[in-house]
């Protein structure tokens, strides 16, 4: 029996070492788990037939390591239009699951996190190419790939593409873009999910690196916050603020409001103080207004004159009492909410953040998005919930959810696709498209919101009444 257990042990072993060099496939997603659009100005070149102008970049994560480990992470960049009769035109629906892709695409390393842009639509004052960025919790490493013209994105070329990130934090995750129109502030904010103990700061503590975009060459500044590893992040180019959500780390729901300095760091500067000071932070605990909220996904609302800002946040409901009794996350959420928070100013200029609402939802809330301005009106926010599928239309003009998109009634599966988290949204003037990534499905759904009506929102669909996807689903 032991000899039998000993050559099953070792015949385990020598399959994980063949799949840890694996490649990728390099022709389909696999547990996506991040999405960005950015836009083709020529519009796509390997669609004209449909003329679309978007490049959807889709990160698979080599989740369950069935790639290589240090390089089988995704990023691609495929035509996201719907394909038409012939097999011409884009991804979206395509019977078979074949993806009009853009650039042969890139490897990363595993556990891929999300992936931001710069670009003409968030960092005009950079210029040059338009990149994307995502940091692998497997690697440690932060990956920039350049984004041609036509939306294409290719491989690393000689390890050009790597940054190395701060050596005592573990497990880097949301990257967020900062950028000021003037210039000034062209930062990329990357977090981290676990750290160690560092310099006598406890674990469960959220870290910021500041890398400048326009010298990614420039070692990054490491900044400490306080206790809640950072889950997602939104900039406010209007005020030069950065705000970020804590994770679990005990009995705290973190608003992390970090007030930039109008300057670019110089890891050079030995002036004391330093030239370019480091940032002022404020941590708002909405641990108060809502027990058992973990932040997951934060997204602004529209400025708009005569409006108070908002930051719309998604938050998962554990239960209080098993988590205060083992001091540890439950395994199981309760409940899920969307909170409407109010960003206000005090007489001293100081950022307050007041709980306008708090709007139950689906368990397992995930990424929050925020849809283009309704001059004079609310915004339109969409979030998903991964434990059941759906997702969830919020009208802050009528301070409610007008429309639940969640299981289809025939098959009883999630139209949307199991486990939705993260999503894009493409401005199309009357209408938004919001891409939805299906983690378990390794597929994207596109859900049609009509800006005038999003009671009748839905995802789009072929003429049989089944939505459409992109990419080939998990068999």
């Amino acid at each position: 029996m032991k000899q039998t257990a000993l050559l099953l042990l070792l015949a385990l072993s020598a399959c994980d070492e063949n799949l840890s060099h694996t490649p990728p496939p390099m022709d389909r997603f696999f547990f996506p788990g991040s999405l960005a659009l950015t836009p083709v100005p020529s519009g796509n070149a390997l669609a004209p037939v449909v003329g679309g102008n978007q490049a959807l970049l889709v990160v698979s994560a080599n989740f369950d390591l069935r790639y290589d480990k240090e390089a089988g992470a995704t990023l691609l960049s495929v035509d996201p239009a719907a394909a038409v009769a012939g097999g011409e035109g884009g991804s979206l629906g395509r019977s078979n699951g074949d993806l009009v892709k853009l650039g042969p695409g890139g490897r990363l390393g595993s556990y891929a996190g999300p992936v931001a842009v710069a670009d003409v639509n968030t960092c005009k004052s950079l210029g040059g190419a338009a990149q994307a960025f995502v940091a692998s919790r497997y690697t440690r490493k932060l990956y920039h790939f350049p984004i041609g013209a036509n939306g294409e994105v290719a491989p690393c070329q000689g390890g050009d593409c790597v940054l190395a990130l701060d050596k005592d934090l573990l497990d880097p995750g949301p990257v967020s873009v900062a950028c000021r129109d003037d210039g000034v502030r062209r930062s990329l904010w990357v977090s981290y999910l676990r750290a160690p103990y560092v310099s006598g700061i406890p674990p469960g503590t959220a870290w910021l690196s500041e890398f400048d975009l326009g010298d990614l060459a420039k070692v990054p500044r490491t900044i400490v916050l306080a206790p809640g590893p950072i889950g997602d992040m939104a900039y406010e180019k209007e005020t030069d603020r950065l705000y970020a959500v804590g994770r679990f780390a005990g009995l705290t729901a973190p608003l992390f409001i970090l007030d930039l300095t109008p300057c670019v760091y110089d890891p050079n500067d030995t002036s004391d103080p330093p030239a370019c000071r480091t940032a002022n932070v404020q941590t708002v605990d909405l641990y108060q207004v809502v027990h058992g909220a973990e932040l997951v996904g934060i997204a602004l609302s529209n400025p708009q004159a005569g409006r108070p800002r908002l930051a719309y946040i998604s938050a998962r409901i554990y239960d209080e009492a098993y988590a205060a009794a083992t001091m540890s996350r439950p395994p199981f959420d309760v409940g899920g909410a969307l909170l409407v928070v109010e960003l206000q100013e005090a007489v001293s200029g100081e950022p307050l953040a007041r709980v306008r609402q708090v709007v139950p939802i689906g368990l397992g809330a995930g990424m929050v998005r925020v849809l283009p301005v309704r001059p004079g009106l609310g915004d339109l926010v969409v979030v998903p919930s991964s434990g059941d599928g759906s997702l969830q239309v919020f009208d802050d003009e009528i301070h409610a959810i007008s429309r639940v998109v969640a299981i289809d009634g025939t098959t009883g599966a999630p139209e949307a696709g199991r486990v939705p988290f993260s999503m894009a949204v493409e401005d199309r003037g009357t209408e938004a498209l919001v891409y939805v990534a299906s983690f378990a499905d390794w597929t994207v759904s596109v859900l049609r919101v009509p800006m005038a009506d999003p009671s009748s929102a839905d995802l789009l669909r072929d003429p049989a009444g089944k939505p459409l996807r992109i990419g080939r689903q998990k068999q």
